[in-house]
């Protein structure tokens, strides 16, 4: 980005530069004077047409970068919320569990949580996956807050 941010910086002084230096050049209105100005003209605007596109692209990136810093700071809001929230020892027994108590393990839909209810007793808490419960990715980010007493 401190790239993009510099090359625009040196557009803008070259373009700054053409411009000034085809404005101190007036000449007598000849046909080798017209030329030049030509000339300097089309080069200005090749040069503006192919900023104006490096410009778009870069807009484009600015914007997708700050859409997934405004996604990754909500998802490290939620955490942080949710350990400030947990308690020392906040686990839950998946075998006597209430729905609510299930529920407000991360990513657990309602559905998921009355077949965890209906698919009691379990050896261990990872019989969920093995019973289709719920994926291993789902149990990977939870794990840590379940047990099978």
């Amino acid at each position: 980005m401190k790239y993009r941010i510099e090359k625009l910086s040196c557009f803008a002084f070259a373009l700054t530069l053409l411009l000034g230096l085809a404005g101190c050049n007036w000449r007598n209105n000849d046909t080798r004077a017209q030329g030049q100005d030509e000339k300097t003209r089309e080069q200005v605007a090749n040069a503006t047409a192919k900023m104006k596109e490096q410009s778009r692209v870069a807009a484009k990136n600015l914007d997708e970068a700050a859409r997934e810093a405004g996604h990754q700071l909500n998802v490290a809001v939620q955490g942080a919320k949710e350990g400030w929230n947990r308690k020392e020892n906040d686990t839950v027994n998946v075998n006597s569990a209430s729905k609510e108590q299930l529920e407000a393990l991360p990513g657990l839909s309602a559905r998921q949580c009355d077949k965890v209810i209906e698919g009691r007793p379990y050896r261990s808490e990872h019989d969920l996956v093995t019973r289709g419960i719920i994926s291993q990715g789902e149990y990977d980010r939870i794990a840590d807050r379940l047990t099978a007493r």
